[in-house]
């Protein structure tokens, strides 16, 4: 199991695909590889990643399109993992890209069914139009 972030990016073919972060955990979410900078928590808590701290680290391998943008122009998600259950919260827009839910369980290797909360609220707002999509 894998917990962490993701955005959803257009890939070379005009279609979409995940740019995700995450790091093994155990079914109760704690980590089961070291946190080396700078893949260390970085929330205000110190117990899990932010987006908007993450994004430069997570978009640095990708085009200059897609690196160039700010944390919030894709629309995001995450996937947290406690008590032996994973939930993915997401902006409600990936919800229309058919492949997500499959992209998710391969990414974060997630072999139980895990909960998917499309998170309509403030949080997860992002920049990109919907003519972009």
């Amino acid at each position: 199991m894998r917990k962490g972030l993701f955005w959803l990016i257009p890939d070379e073919d005009g279609g979409q695909k995940l740019l995700a972060f995450s790091l093994a955990c155990n079914e109760n979410g704690v980590l089961t590889e070291p946190q080396i900078l700078p893949f260390a928590y970085n929330s205000r808590k110190g117990d899990s990643f932010t987006h908007k701290a993450s994004w430069e680290m997570v978009a640095a391998g990708q085009p200059r399109e897609i690196r160039s943008k700010a944390w919030n122009y894709y629309p995001r998600g995450r996937v947290e993992i406690k008590h032996g259950k994973a939930t993915v919260y997401y902006n409600p827009s990936i919800s229309d890209w058919a492949g997500f839910e499959a992209a998710i369980l391969e990414e974060f290797d997630l072999w139980r069914d895990p909960t998917f909360k499309a998170d309509g609220s403030k949080h997860y707002e992002y920049l990109k139009k919907e003519q972009d999509l």
